[in-house]
């Protein structure tokens, strides 16, 4: 994941100008260069003192001043390499040339995207009331008036923490006190570690992180586990909903379970949904997390 994150941010140097790509790495290299020059001409203007003892102190202020100078140079020419190396990507992206991970996350993009336009014109068959029903599929039973409207795949999880036991170690230690007082260092440390760990997994989080099929009604979103097992979240028992459409992700939370979060093209078809069954046609027109959509559609 980091090495994911580090690749997407890279990738931000394609949306800038021409000048702000190439000036970091410019201003870097001719700094630094700048810096070597006046290092060197330090150490010349110090060769040409005579080594005299009224000297020695204008000497040692001019060998100072010159190794800072290298340094900092040195400092300058090392990351005007990494700046070079991002302008000299975005060069080769622009000519068609990716990696693979490039590719993968401009095919994520893609689909995204994709899922956007698909998004947006449910939002408006919402909007018209020109939508019609689908059929769920038959291990799905519906209530009488309840109307199936999409179906997507979704990444799914749930926020809550969560009781954590780790145990404790203890020892008896015979011998010189040096091994006795290292014996019992390291079963201290070793307890502090589990103890640090236990709190760290006992936190509030993300947590069940997995696919899921999704089907959306007029009444509720249905996903089901990788387990098998079918979950029902109803509008009717919604307090809150956080709805995303430039990143495809939903959050809907209730009085009495833990918050459900929702992406990918299953959180983005039913963000639209739970947006229009809460606020009613006022929602698709004016729901802030959906404004992408209404751009999209227009």
């Amino acid at each position: 994941m980091p090495a994911r994150n580090t690749t997407i941010l890279e990738m931000e140097y394609d949306n800038y100008p021409a000048w702000k790509r190439h000036s970091p790495w410019i201003f870097r290299l001719s700094l630094g260069l700048a810096l070597v020059v006046g290092s060197v001409i330090l150490i010349g203007i110090s060769a040409s003192y005579t080594y005299e003892p009224e000297h020695q102190g204008l000497l040692l202020l001019f060998a100072a001043m010159s190794f800072l100078a290298l340094g900092v140079s040195l400092f300058f020419l090392l990351t005007s390499i990494g700046k070079m190396r991002l302008a000299w990507r975005a060069y080769r992206r622009s000519r068609g040339h990716f990696t693979r991970s490039e590719k993968k996350i401009n095919e994520e993009r893609q689909n995204l995207l994709d899922t956007q336009f698909a998004a947006a014109e449910l939002a408006r068959h919402l909007l018209e009331n020109s939508w019609r029903p689908m059929t769920p599929d038959w291990n799905v039973v519906l209530q009488p008036d309840e109307k199936a409207i999409t179906r997507g795949v979704a990444h799914y999880a749930r926020f809550y923490g969560m009781n954590v036991s780790y145990s404790q170690s203890s020892g008896f230690f015979m011998g010189r006190p040096s091994f006795v007082a290292v014996g019992l260092a390291a079963t201290a440390i070793g307890n502090a570690t589990r103890r640090r760990q236990a709190e760290a997994m006992a936190q509030s989080q993300w947590r069940e992180q997995q696919i899921v099929q999704t089907l959306v009604t007029t009444h509720r979103i249905l996903c089901q586990r990788a387990d098998g097992a079918w979950l029902s979240f109803y509008f009717s028992g919604v307090t809150n909903i956080d709805a995303d459409a430039g990143t495809g992700t939903l959050i809907l939370h209730f009085p009495d379970a833990e918050p459900l979060m929702l992406g990918g093209p299953g959180g983005l078809f039913a963000a639209v949904v739970a947006v229009w069954a809460l606020h009613g046609y006022e929602g698709l027109r004016g729901y802030p997390g959906l404004q992408l959509l209404r751009m999209l559609s227009t």
